[in-house]
């Protein structure tokens, strides 16, 4: 959903999360290792055909808003966007047709090239987290407890490209364009008053919908409006669980948003001085026709489950995918009681400021309590991989 983009996320999603400095992502100049036949895995899918065909359905409305011999990069080559939505509405047909894996494994084996990430190192090995669609008690108008606000787009704020076609992002001032204002400084000197779209009667809660990037807000009415991710203020983006991490708070292993969320509750005094530390801020809007589930980057539905959210410079959007990772499992407590082995076909539909390089990869999880909990705490290993339709097989 585009957290901290866009969400992600991000969420980052699973984006609280550090890697240690030993298995930092290598860049995206050859993100995609082949892999030969009889080495694919099954392509066993643990999830329903209805949820894979909204998945498609939102990458084919992407694709086919884009010239059809647009050039996309995938598994080392290049081919255009029809390629890719033949290869998409192919793979759907044989996966509704052959129920038998080893069937549709036999299929893809003499129909598809496959490939996998190369991931942080060439053994393929990805950091699979979690992110999802958090519901929190909100207002349209200021009152206590509802005092923390969400703000629209500023109307000074500028997105431009530079001669290198980098996006820059930032306000104008005699004539140039100069940094927007941080997080610390939006808020200490209320800087966006007047631009307030809803408020939320939690510090924290607002601070887990910048790192989400969308959400749904209970009003006192019992009506729910969704926000979503409109822009952010082009400043860095600082992971507030490495920060705990640098300041001796907690080990890395504890790192998770529960824990996180945990200490920033039990400590609140500290809680705008940690906010600070990410300049990053996040801006939005209200979805108001309530779409089934928060939008990613392509500016599509993302589906439970299904989406993903990768490095846009390592991976293209709008390609259906097959992850293998793990979920956690839950006792009666909440407590992690153990973790399923999972492999399904997944769309890569959003983005995040924490997932970078081809060793990253965020999992929507939805909307429910499991998809909370689960987001929470997810920081598995995987492994992601490509399927492009062989020339010879096109239609």
């Amino acid at each position: 959903m585009c957290r901290i983009p866009h969400i992600f996320l991000l969420a980052l999603l699973g984006v609280f999360f550090l890697w240690p400095s030993s298995a930092m992502a290598r860049g995206c100049d050859s993100p995609f290792v082949p892999v030969p036949a009889g080495h694919h895995p099954l392509f066993d899918d643990d999830l329903d055909i209805p949820s894979l065909n909204q998945a498609v359905d939102s990458n084919l409305r992407y694709l086919k808003k884009l010239s059809p011999e647009k050039e996309l990069s995938l598994c080392g080559m290049t081919f255009s966007v029809s390629d890719v939505i033949a290869t998409q509405e192919t793979l759907r047909g044989a996966i509704e047709r052959l129920k038998d894996p080893a069937k549709l494994s036999r299929f893809i084996a003499s129909h598809f090239s496959v490939c996998r990430s190369f991931g942080r190192n060439v053994d393929g090995a990805m950091l699979v987290t979690g992110y999802y669609e958090p519901s929190f008690a909100g207002s349209l108008k200021f009152f206590p407890p509802f005092i923390y606000p969400l703000y629209a787009v500023p109307a000074d704020l500028v997105s431009q490209k530079d001669r290198s076609g980098s996006l820059q992002v930032g306000r104008m001032k005699e004539g140039q364009l100069v940094p927007y204002p941080s997080r610390m400084e939006i808020e200490k000197n209320n800087l966006l008053a007047g631009s307030e779209i809803m408020y939320l009667a939690d510090p924290l809660e607002a601070f887990i919908l910048h790192v989400q990037g969308s959400g749904q807000v209970r009003l006192p009415d019992g009506s729910v409006k969704q926000v979503q991710f409109a822009a952010t203020n082009g400043r860095k983006y600082t992971s507030i669980g490495k920060v705990l991490v640098e300041e001796g708070v907690m080990p890395l292993e504890e790192v998770t948003l529960p824990r996180i969320i945990k200490y920033l509750h039990d400590a609140p005094e500290e809680q705008e001085r940690i906010f600070h530390k990410n300049d990053r801020y996040v801006f939005f809007s209200v979805n108001e026709k309530m779409e089934k589930g928060p939008t990613g980057s392509m500016n599509q539905p993302l589906t439970a489950g299904r989406s993903i959210a990768v490095d846009r410079a390592c991976f293209p959007h709008g390609t259906l995918d097959y992850i293998e990772t793990e979920t956690p499992i839950f006792d009666e407590s909440g407590t992690v009681s153990g973790w399923k082995k999972v492999g399904r076909f997944v769309a890569s539909q959003d983005s995040g400021a924490a997932i970078k390089g081809p060793g990253r990869l965020d999992l929507f999880m939805g909307n429910s309590s499991y998809a909370e909990k689960a987001a929470g705490v997810m920081k598995q290993p995987g492994s992601l991989y490509f399927l492009i339709l062989k020339s010879d097989k096109k239609p």
